[in-house]
This record gives C-alpha cells, structure tokens and sequence, in this order.
C-alpha cells in the first residue's frame, strides 16, 4: 500500500483537475466558476487556501446538463485517466458531479468503500431559486434532509465526525436508506434542485452545495465574471466575489483562529503503488 500524499501533493493534483477542467469546458464553450472555498482562496490568497484539501467549481444549470450530455456521449475527449462520474451514469450517487483522476485514490474515513473511489474535482449546479422567502426556506429544509439522507446511506457503520450517538442513529437509519438506494436519493435530490427553471428564475444559487439558505443571490448579480489567478493559473470567477463570500463567510478576509487551520476532505494516496 502506497504512502498518503502529502497537502502539497494533494494540492498539485487539483491544480492539474482544474487545468484540465478549464481546457475542457473552453474547448465546449461551456461556463463555469470556481466557488465555496476556491473562491475564497483565490480572492485571498490567490490560489489555494493554506491548510484546503480539495478544489469546487461550480455551472449553471444548462451548462452543466450539456456537459454531461457530452460526457454520456463520449464526447469530451478527456486526458487519459480522467473521467467525469455522476449519477445519471450511474457512476457517482451525488447530485453533482467530479471529474476524477483514477491514479489517485481516496482514503474515505466516514464514507463507504462503495462510494467513489478517486479523488477528484467536485462540479456543483447553479439552480433557480423561489423568489418567496418562505418558498426558499422550505425548499433548502427539503434539500437539507435529502443531503443527510444521501450520506447516511453511503457511511460506514460505526462511524461519525460528531459523536458516537450520532454513529449509533445512522447505524439504525442507514438500512432502510440503503434499501431506497443512494443512486435514487441522489436522483430525487438533483430533481428537487430543479424546481425552479434556472431559465425564468429571478434567484438562483447553488442548491446542491452546503450553505443552506446563505446560497442565494439575483442572478443578475451572480451571472458577472473576471478571471481570477489561482495558483499561477487564471481562472473564471464571480465578479461580485465580495457579495458571494460575504454572504457564506462574512468576514472572510480574516485568518479563521490556527486550531481551525485544518484539511477537512479525505486523505488520498498514488493508486497501484507499493511502498513496502
């Protein structure tokens, strides 16, 4: 078994996810923003945050269905070892979907050996969103249940960043989830980000990300782009970088205190390399 990467290894080979990424959706005329924590770390640090372990970009909603219309088709000639999963392949039960890289494997912690196996870039969707406050909040209440159903069904047993209560109810709630399925929880979901038609929506964000109601601007100030240097790259982000971040972070040019200075994704290590 192969050592783990280093941060800096780890770092290198979303630099390369994201080099590829870009050249791919340049050569389909397809849009696409870095987000979440890359925004972030472009804007202040031009490149990665410090301490981060992965790499988000995100699409609206007709862009990434035409991106994976032509990966189902075979048509996005990827680098070798490259592929784009998702769930309408039946490749990755998430309502999103990665561009993965088969020489790196994931070291999962929590999730299920079952779930994907490869590092890889994670490519979020820009929803519409209701205009009714009261119609957004229930909306992100729904997509907030479905998400923790969707990771209890793919957690290993006995297992919890939390708490061992927490273990102890997913063990109990993981069967009958496993039994509806993750792929058919991914599915609905990816339905219920798309209740409203990103093509008339006054609102929109990325409704199948982590930020819950923070994730929601007029699309007429989230559609603005600049390019963005990211680690000797240049790459596509929001203009209104400072709206977008203040809403998720607030103070987001601040150092979070050194004790939270820390990797949160996976750890991972060069696949089909032995070291003993």
């Amino acid at each position: 078994m192969s050592e783990l990467l280093s941060l800096e290894e780890l770092q290198k080979v979303y630099i390369e996810l994201l080099a590829d990424f870009d050249s791919i959706c340049s050569a389909h005329g397809l849009r696409y923003d870095l987000c979440g924590g890359s925004m972030l770390g472009a804007v202040r640090h031009e490149g990665f945050i410090p301490w981060d372990d992965d790499a988000d970009v995100s699409m609206p909603r007709p862009d990434y269905d035409r991106l994976i219309e032509l990966a189902l088709a075979g048509e996005l000639q990827l680098p070798e070892g490259r592929e784009i999963v998702c769930q309408q392949a039946g490749t990755f039960a998430r309502p999103y979907a990665r561009l993965v890289r088969h020489d790196v494997e994931r070291v999962a912690q929590y999730l299920s050996d079952d779930d994907c196996p490869y590092i890889g870039l994670d490519i979020f969707t820009v929803d519409g969103f209701p205009s009714s406050n009261v119609a957004f909040k229930a909306q992100t209440k729904l997509l907030k249940a479905l998400r923790s159903a969707l990771l209890v069904s793919l957690s290993k047993p006995g297992t919890s960043s939390r708490s061992g209560a927490v273990a102890k109810a997913k063990d109990v709630l993981r069967p009958p989830l496993q039994a509806i399925g993750s792929m058919h929880l991914a599915a609905l979901y990816e339905k219920m980000c798309r209740l409203v038609p990103y093509s008339k929506a006054e609102y929109v964000g990325i409704a199948n990300g982590m930020y819950g109601t923070k994730e929601r601007w007029r699309k007429d100030d989230m559609l603005p782009q600049q390019q963005w240097k990211f680690e000797g790259l240049s790459l596509p982000g929001y203009r209104n970088a400072d709206m977008y971040l203040s809403n998720l972070y607030g103070s987001y040019m601040d150092l979070p205190p050194e004790s939270e200075r820390e990797p949160h994704c996976d750890e991972a290590r060069w696949a089909g390399k032995d070291t003993q």
